[in-house]
């Protein structure tokens, strides 16, 4: 089976538009699109946004992005949501769960079996939130989520997290004793157990090593083959840089033998901040990440 390579097109999406950032995913040569609906144009209560024009504009407007997707070649692979997870702010949290609900019907639209979703953090809730509070906002989260993701039959991957870089502290749920714990505690739902996987971020893994969490080829070993889908970066561990791999910290001799390990078979997708020397050099940072990610997978497993 050949050996997928996908990118995040999150800046290009940003600074060329939905269009244009896919031909350039074609150009570089990856197979996959890892697309965000993080930005302005997909919130609701934006009253210029495409999400508050309701159901049919986002089926419209995804499906013509799809087939020109396929027209390039290239899958959409996964989808980013929105990013903060339950702040326990009323009006907040049920606004994200209507932006999540529109989410999953784009990614549905747009082909793609995952959308990545962050879980509540510590940025703010604080450096040192109520455990209970914590993981029953996780919990209230993912189960009103989920019945969404049930009826368009789209996974949620829950995201790895890192420190909580304003209090010098790892984020609540980048302790990976208490990601796994909201993982199982969602897991027991049978009604929604087929529609919850994991995303491991190696870039937030690698610097949650600091507070004596596992290193990001062991948090992949020990989530197993709940890992479905990935965001492949490097950093110095102090940093969030999302930079192509083998340019940072990560041992990613480890990280591929753990992935071999735990029989991973999914696109292996970079989330690396390709406008890391400027926004100008976004194509040549792609181009170059897919060149990267294509020879390590080359010399691991032969041409693909």
């Amino acid at each position: 089976m050949k050996k997928q390579i996908g990118i995040s097109i999150c800046g290009l999406q940003e600074y060329y538009g939905d269009k244009r950032a896919l031909e350039i995913v074609s150009e570089v040569g990856a197979d996959s699109a890892d697309f965000t609906l993080e930005f302005e144009f997909n919130d609701y209560r934006n009253k210029d946004s495409l999400y508050a024009k309701g159901e049919n504009a986002v089926i419209e407007y995804y499906s013509e992005l799809r087939e020109y997707a396929e027209k390039l070649g290239i899958i959409i692979g996964q989808t980013h949501g929105k990013l903060p997870g339950f702040r326990n702010i009323k009006a907040e949290d049920d606004a994200l769960i209507e932006n999540t609900r529109l989410d999953l019907i784009a990614t549905k639209t747009l082909g793609a079996p995952v959308c990545v979703i962050h879980n509540a953090t510590s940025i703010f809730l604080g450096a040192n939130p109520d455990r209970k509070l914590m993981q029953d906002l996780s919990l209230d989260m993912w189960t009103r989520m989920l019945p969404f993701a049930k009826e368009t039959g789209v996974k949620i991957a829950t995201e790895t997290f890192g420190d909580a870089v304003r209090f010098s502290a790892v984020d609540f749920f980048g302790d990976i004793n208490e990601f796994e714990e909201a993982y199982k505690n969602v897991k027991k739902i049978e009604e929604y157990k087929d529609y919850f996987t994991i995303c491991v971020d190696t870039g937030h893994s690698n610097k949650a090593m600091r507070y004596g969490n596992p290193t990001p080829a062991d948090v992949i070993r020990r989530l197993g083959s709940e890992v479905t889908v990935l965001h492949l970066n490097d950093n110095d561990t102090f940093t969030d840089q999302h930079k192509i791999p083998k340019t940072g910290t990560i041992d990613w001799d480890d990280v591929f033998s753990a992935l071999d390990e735990i029989g991973y078979n999914g696109i292996y997708n970079m989330e690396c901040s390709l406008h890391h020397f400027s926004k100008k050099f976004q194509i040549e940072t792609a181009d170059f990440a897919v060149k990267v990610m294509k020879n390590i997978l080359e010399e691991r497993y032969g041409k693909l």
